[in-house]
């Protein structure tokens, strides 16, 4: 799976509706096998507070960690999915740290 553009176009279209919202993505473990694993953080600005993670695997686009306010990560939940979870969860929300 390499869908990482549509990732980062979700994340950004985020952070778009919500000014006060960054994101950071980074590659937490990579086994050199084919079994890679990123970490999406959800900050706050302009405190720089972390208010969400989720974690998935890049090959698959498995969700493994979701934290961020409500959202409950489903069985087998596909990252593009749950990006979409989450903006269609904070639609109309103003987000505080």
């Amino acid at each position: 799976m390499n869908e990482r553009g549509t990732i980062f176009n979700l994340l950004n279209n985020f952070t778009t509706k919500h000014k006060n919202i960054s994101w950071e993505m980074k590659c937490l473990y990579s086994d050199g096998k084919g079994t890679t694993m990123n970490q999406i953080k959800i900050i706050s600005l302009p405190q720089n507070n972390n208010i969400g993670i989720i974690v998935y695997q890049v090959e698959t686009g498995i969700v493994s960690v979701c934290k961020y306010q409500k959202l409950i990560k489903g069985k087998s939940e596909n990252i593009i999915d749950m990006l979409l979870d989450m903006i269609n969860y904070s639609k109309g929300q103003i987000i505080n740290s």
